[in-house]
């Protein structure tokens, strides 16, 4: 057999924050961790964050050094851009039910490639760190699960030259107009560079208004570009972020918080065995919280939706994303700085980088 998936951590419950630690005990090398996150709804009503927002870091580590670092959301924006879809998951938001979201960590450009991945024989003590505030987002939760895969190379032999390594750079928030300058590293060869910036009510794209990367005091300008034209010159083949949720709504409105963040488009119906005649609006999406709203007693509704930037991420990518070869290179340079625009006060601004990590 060449491949198999090892559970590398039952599913396991917890009724208040924690960090879990787990040893990365495996001697073959791993194309992807595939976590199993869970949220409990205990109650209706409005979400105020994303249910994944209650995966506040989850990271591996070997020993002090920091080999992937980023918060639930960012790792299903990056894991979405990687794979231009979600994962299965089950988006019941519903009281009672969980909130099922698996998402993963790619070490290569594609499941099982044979230059790319994860070799554990590599460091001294791998383990993964997954801190969680259970009640951050969702609906109300009392408590959430976790479980994690690994998807490893069995007897086929590969010799990968290193792994997709992603960390968080920069989390800042901003107090009004004007710049942002973040000194990126130039260790290793970049994949991505990726921008978080997101506040409910709000597109992204009203909020981050001007990303300029420069190399050695401008010497070198990679990029000056706003909202639409990194979005138009760069991200022309990935598709719409697409998901469909279980939702109860109210004759008072109610929040229900969504990944697509920009251009948000939805539709609804009611989720029972007999139509009820009711009338249910739906309405913005901007900044991923969509408002809904009944006009009698409420439903239990089926609502999907589409648009743009996962969890208000923008992405950058460099190069062809198979090629190895065509990456950013950054070894040869001085410096690199990231300049952001924002137009307004925000609820943060992350930056974070998807590298080539060499062995």
């Amino acid at each position: 057999m060449n491949h198999r998936m090892t559970k590398l951590f039952a599913i396991k419950t917890y009724s208040a924050d924690a960090t879990e630690i787990i040893d990365l005990n495996v001697k073959d090398p791993i194309t992807a961790l595939i976590f199993d996150l869970q949220v409990y709804n205990a109650a209706g009503g409005s979400m105020t964050l994303h249910p994944l927002a209650c995966f506040t870091k989850i990271e591996l580590v070997d020993g002090s050094e920091v080999l992937f670092s980023l918060n639930g959301l960012e790792m299903e924006a990056l894991d979405w851009y990687d794979n231009k879809a979600f994962r299965e998951g089950w988006n019941m938001c519903l009281a009672t039910n969980y909130f099922v979201r698996p998402v993963g960590i790619n070490f290569g450009r594609f499941p099982w490639d044979p230059m790319l991945a994860f070799d554990p024989s590599k460091f001294k003590n791998p383990q993964l760190k997954v801190t969680m505030d259970i009640n951050a987002g969702g609906l109300a939760p009392t408590y959430n699960k976790m479980g994690v895969h690994a998807l490893c190379f069995d007897e086929k032999q590969i010799s990968p030259i290193g792994f997709l390594m992603s960390k968080e750079i920069k989390n800042y928030t901003p107090t009004g107009t004007g710049h942002e300058y973040t000194d990126l590293p130039t260790d290793y060869p970049y994949r991505k560079l990726l921008v978080k910036c997101q506040t409910a009510g709000t597109e992204p794209g009203q909020l981050f208004t001007n990303l300029k990367l420069s190399e050695d005091q401008d010497k070198r300008v990679v990029v000056d570009a706003g909202y639409n034209e990194i979005q138009v010159c760069f991200n022309p083949k990935w598709p719409q972020v697409r998901e469909s949720y279980f939702f109860a709504s109210s004759t008072v409105q109610r929040y229900l918080m969504i990944a697509p963040t920009q251009g948000v488009s939805s539709h609804a119906t009611e989720w029972a065995e007999a139509a009820g005649g009711h009338i249910t609006s739906l309405y913005d999406g901007d900044g991923g919280r969509l408002k809904v709203i009944t006009n009698t007693v409420g439903d239990n509704l089926m609502i999907s939706v589409a648009g743009s930037l996962p969890h208000g991420v923008f992405c950058l990518p460099f190069g062809n994303q198979d090629d190895i070869e065509d990456w950013y290179d950054v070894s040869q340079i001085g410096s690199l700085k990231a300049d952001i625009t924002h137009n307004a006060a925000t609820g943060g601004i992350q930056l974070f980088l998807e590298q080539l990590r060499t062995y």
